[in-house]
């Protein structure tokens, strides 16, 4: 299956960098999910869930998610949208909106911790994409 990653954890892009196409945007995780959902009105299959985990969007500041290529846009025909893609982007980014972030994080060990959270969950997607 043909998939690549939408992160915005510089340690998921490092690990899979080499092997899988990574399309890394360095912003927060509202972007993330903005811009998969652009995406996802593109044609794009979102693969995992936006919401993976029991990490509310207000708890971390990294996200990565899998999706699939869809079938691109012909003449003046938008490509279609997967329905299910979209009903979770919008849900996974009305959420985000509904949580209040309470401080941004600076503290470099706990950013480092939230991208070794990320990746972990990541790796299980990954896994999983690849059988």
């Amino acid at each position: 299956m043909r998939y690549f990653i939408l992160t915005n954890n510089p340690l998921a892009a490092k690990e899979f960098g080499e092997t899988h196409d990574v399309r890394f945007i360095n912003c927060g995780l509202r972007d993330v999910l903005i811009k998969a959902r652009d995406l996802i009105n593109d044609g794009a299959v979102l693969l995992n869930h936006p919401l993976y985990g029991s990490v509310k969007p207000n708890e971390t500041p990294f996200r990565s998610l899998l999706l699939q290529q869809g079938i691109p846009q012909t003449g003046n025909m938008p490509a279609p949208a997967d329905p299910d893609s979209v009903r979770l982007i919008g849900n996974a980014v009305s959420a985000f909106e509904k949580f209040i972030v309470k401080k941004e994080i600076t503290d470099p060990k706990l950013l480092e911790d939230f991208q070794v959270v990320d990746l972990s969950l990541l790796r299980s997607a990954v896994e999983s994409a690849d059988r």
